[in-house]
């Protein structure tokens, strides 16, 4: 694992490691919560879906 010159924290041990390094981390931040987004509505969906199948099935 290499180590920045004076800083104390080896990169490849998270984000602090990514911002030493300069690394954007924006697009991983963006994808997050975009595929947080898609969990969310895919769940609800799901969910509904089977909830009106069981009403049905009464």
């Amino acid at each position: 694992m290499y180590k920045v010159p004076g800083s104390g924290v080896a990169v490849g041990t998270g984000v602090g490691s990514l911002a030493v390094t300069g690394a954007d981390v924006t697009w991983w931040i963006t994808a997050g919560v975009v595929l947080l987004v898609a969990g969310a509505l895919l769940l609800h969906a799901t969910r509904k879906r089977r909830r009106a199948v069981s009403v049905k099935a009464e």
